[in-house]
């Protein structure tokens, strides 16, 4: 039989995030996050954070391939690497890629188009996704990336606070059923 699911944030009724959501934040900068498909059924994905702690600023598309069209003027691809940079007053759009390293990258190689946006670059620091090890210094999660870019181009970091603390509890209920389930 399978396990209850969440309607809203499509997780396990057990891991449900909406109890822990605060009311959606209103961003004047797009959050467009493209998702992986195998990302989409892992538990310890952050990117329904995103999309539903700023509902509707964010929007999540699952696929490997998506239309060209979406690039429209003002948007800019959240990545590391060489390209153009994004200046932050000019970015209306933001463009996140959601899934892990590899998955990233396959997104990347198989939608040429975002190679052609400028790119905004976060200042590194270190996580606060405990649950997921990174494997280099400044490897976030979508959550803490799609946080931090709103704060760099909107300004006013406190103003997410209410977001922060949504994703630190989950986190740390995270860290605690994988202590319960003998996995820390």
């Amino acid at each position: 039989m399978p396990r209850a699911v969440c309607p809203r944030c499509e997780r396990p009724a057990s891991t449900c995030l909406c109890a822990t959501l605060p009311a959606p934040l209103a961003v004047r900068t797009e959050l467009l996050i493209l998702q992986h498909p195998s990302e989409a059924g892992h538990a310890k994905n952050t990117a329904a954070f995103l999309t539903l702690g700023l509902s509707p600023g964010a929007q999540l598309l699952r696929g490997q391939v998506f239309d060209p069209a979406l690039a429209v003027a003002g948007t800019a691809l959240l990545y590391p690497g060489d390209g153009d940079p994004a200046t932050p007053g000019d970015v209306d759009r933001l463009i996140l890629l959601d899934g892990n390293w590899r998955q990233s990258r396959r997104l990347l190689a198989a939608n040429p188009w975002l190679a052609a946006l400028p790119r905004l670059s976060l200042p590194e620091r270190p996580g606060r996704y405990a649950i997921r090890r990174a494997h280099r210094p400044g490897q976030l999660s979508t959550a803490e990336a799609g946080l931090d870019a709103l704060a760099l181009l909107e300004g006013g970091a406190e103003r997410f606070a209410p977001l922060w603390a949504a994703f630190d509890a989950f986190v740390q209920a995270g860290l605690s059923r994988q202590g319960e389930s003998g996995m820390a």
